[in-house]
């Protein structure tokens, strides 16, 4: 019989300090990547809600802009400074994901965008009150938006907003100017005091 062509085995001790050679050598470890899986801290939660709120009080701005430009009859103007403040909203949610680290940024803003911007425009033609409606519906949207740890409850967040859109309304009644100012501070806000109690009251 020919004898099969190929390497020839290697003697055991041999084989035993090949493999040795290699098991001696140090392994690199990897660094873990902040990939939105590891919890983000409280100033970082502030930070995301806070420049989330500076560009939502420019789109604001925006809205109430064209409502007095409509009301002078300057169409031109109003329908400019709509396009200005809708162009602001998928900002300022790109800013609430990106620096809270949420898990899907991307996903999250293409889906709350559109919808706080269409239940602003279903609620205000409801309640006739833009600040109020400001509240409710991008506050809504935020809460799926901004990142939430195991602690954080979901329908604590909406009652949140909930609570801060009935006071804006109340406000508006006594008060239009300054409810027209504190709206926008309002809604991304609770939704950090929402978390906050529900770190402090944990669920058992």
């Amino acid at each position: 019989m020919s004898r099969q062509k190929g390497s020839r085995p290697r003697p055991a001790p041999d084989q035993r300090r090949y493999h040795e050679q290699f098991a001696g050598r140090p392994r690199r470890i990897k660094q873990p990547v902040p990939d939105g899986g590891e919890p983000i801290s409280r100033r970082r939660r502030w930070g995301a809600t806070l420049g989330a709120t500076l560009v939502l009080v420019f789109a604001f701005t925006g809205v109430v802009t064209a409502i007095v430009e409509q009301d002078r009859d300057n169409t031109n103007a109003a329908s400019t400074a709509v396009a200005l403040a809708a162009a602001m909203v998928p900002i300022a949610f790109t800013v609430l994901a990106r620096v809270s680290r949420a898990p899907h940024p991307f996903r999250s803003v293409l889906l709350a965008s559109p919808l706080a911007a269409a239940g602003y425009v279903a609620v205000a033609s409801l309640v006739r009150d833009p600040t109020s409606s400001l509240v409710l519906a991008f506050g809504i949207a935020g809460a799926f938006v901004l990142r939430a740890e195991a602690v954080h409850r979901l329908p604590l967040r909406i009652a949140a907003v909930g609570i801060g859109s009935v006071v804006t309304l109340l406000l508006a009644i006594v008060a239009p100017g300054a409810a027209v100012v504190v709206a926008p501070f309002v809604p991304f806000p609770a939704l950090v005091a929402a978390d906050i109690y529900a770190e402090a009251r944990p669920l058992a």
